[in-house]
Order: C-alpha cells, then sequence, then structure tokens
C-alpha cells in the first residue's frame, strides 16, 4: 500500500515550460482576436452613424428650404419694388439681407420674400398682420461646426427682426440656381448673377454639402472632392465623411400670379 501510493505521488506533475508557452500564446491569440472584433464592432458603429446623421442633416435641411422657399411671393404684390416682391436682390453691402451668388463653398445667400400666414418668420418671431418679410437663409460656423441658418427681415421697418438662429448642423455648402426663360424658347437654371427678370423665376434649385454635424468626422483622413450644381468642385482633406443633397422648388405662387396677367 505504501509503494503503491508512492508510485501514484511520483506520476504527478505540473506543466511544462514548453505547455506553459504554448497555452500563454493562445490566450493571446484569443485576446488580439477580440480585442480586433470589438474594434471593428465599434467602427461600423460609427460609420453607421455617421451616415446616419449625414442623411438626417441633408433631408432636414432640404425639408426645411422646400416649405419656407416656396412661399415666396406670397401677397406680395403691393410692395412698390417689382424686383423685391419675390426675393431681396438689393446690395448686400448695406444690411446683408440679400439674395447673393458666392463662388466660395460657403456658398449663397437667399432672402425670400412674403407675408406669413401666422405671423411668424422662421425663427418664430412675431410679425404683424400685414407685415411683408424676408426669410434669409445662409451659413455660418460656430466652435468648428456649419449650420444652416436663418434670420428674418421686415421689409416694413427695414431692419432684422430678430437674431440668426441655427437650424441644422453640418451643412457647410449651400448653392442655388435660379430657372429664367430663355428668349428663343425654352428655359435655363442660372446663378443670381445673371438673373435679368426676378419677377420671372418661377423655380430654384438648390444643393447642400452636408456632414454629420460634428466637429471632427468619424472616418480616416482622406482628400474627397464635390461638386454644387454650378459650383465647385471642392476639395476637402480630413475626416469627414460628406454628401450632396439637391432638389428643385417650384415657386407656385409667381407661377400663378403671372398667369393671372
Amino acid at each position: 500500500g505504501i509503494q503503491t501510493m508512492s508510485a501514484d505521488r511520483a506520476r504527478q506533475y505540473g506543466l511544462s515550460m514548453v505547455e506553459l508557452l504554448v497555452a500563454m500564446a493562445l490566450g493571446l491569440l484569443l485576446t488580439v482576436g477580440a480585442l480586433q472584433m470589438m474594434l471593428a464592432s465599434q467602427q461600423l458603429y460609427d460609420t453607421t452613424d455617421s451616415q446616419s446623421r449625414i442623411q438626417e442633416n441633408g433631408r432636414f435641411a432640404l425639408d426645411f428650404l422646400s416649405r419656407e422657399l416656396s412661399k415666396a411671393y406670397y401677397q406680395t404684390t403691393d410692395i412698390g419694388t417689382v424686383e423685391n416682391r419675390t426675393f431681396l436682390t438689393e446690395s448686400c453691402a448695406g444690411n446683408n439681407a440679400c439674395t447673393e451668388d458666392t463662388t466660395g463653398i460657403a456658398g449663397d445667400q437667399i432672402a425670400a420674400v412674403f407675408n406669413p400666414e401666422n405671423d411668424r418668420d422662421c425663427t418664430d418671431n412675431t410679425v404683424g398682420p400685414e407685415d411683408i418679410i424676408a426669410n434669409v437663409f445662409y451659413l455660418n460656423t460656430v466652435d468648428g461646426i456649419s449650420a444652416l441658418n436663418c434670420r428674418g427681415f421686415s421689409l416694413e421697418s427695414n431692419s432684422w427682426i430678430g437674431v440668426g438662429q441655427p437650424l441644422v448642423d453640418g451643412v457647410e455648402s449651400l448653392h442655388i440656381l435660379y430657372r429664367v426663360e430663355l428668349a428663343g424658347g425654352g428655359f435655363s437654371y442660372v446663378s443670381a448673377d445673371d438673373v435679368d427678370d426676378w419677377a420671372a423665376v418661377s423655380a430654384i434649385r438648390v444643393a447642400v454639402l452636408v456632414n454629420n454635424g460634428q466637429e471632427i468626422g468619424s472616418g480616416n483622413v482622406e482628400t474627397r472632392t464635390f461638386t454644387l450644381l454650378d459650383a465647385g468642385p471642392f476639395s476637402l482633406t480630413d475626416k469627414h465623411e460628406r454628401q450632396v443633397y439637391s432638389t428643385t422648388i417650384t415657386l407656385n405662387n409667381v407661377i400663378y400670379n403671372n398667369a393671372e396677367k
């Protein structure tokens, strides 16, 4: 019995150095694999979230612009200056309440004139029931984030109604073309500088360049190039993924008024 117990104890031994090293190597491989899967999953989440934000910002920007700009010329026939019944087209050198075309990436500004049915401007400031106003849309950058902004302007008092407010973050560029009728028939879309008869502009094309609305993008550092309507190409090198969205807005108030002439 004593000899058997001693033999059993002699056969008991721990891991050899080789087995220990193999076990450690396998454990390290499993850990690295798990970390890679976790990082890949996080990167996929960041990319999907960024794309969703871009799509959402683009949709919100075009929806807001389409809804507000389509009101142009509504009940503005009592304005003395015909050219300003649809868009404010006076020089931007004064109070900057104007419609203008620029060549830079930030792009254009547009001031749509109308009499608001709800007696409020684009930032919810109250105006008089008979007041003719212009909602001025432009881009502004704060803390590294560019956004679509709006500010109301009163044609009655020739002054701003309130302060400008950001509407949609992540809008980096805004470019607009205006439909004009050609002398020989047909039509063309041109920039604001090339419009001769603003009272005849019956539609506009709007394009926006949109990112995820954050100061730093979630992609890789790359050079990406974009063209918006007649503007560009613009090349940007950073981590931001971007997308161009565009739409055509019909100015029904102009069409109805011109049809009655």
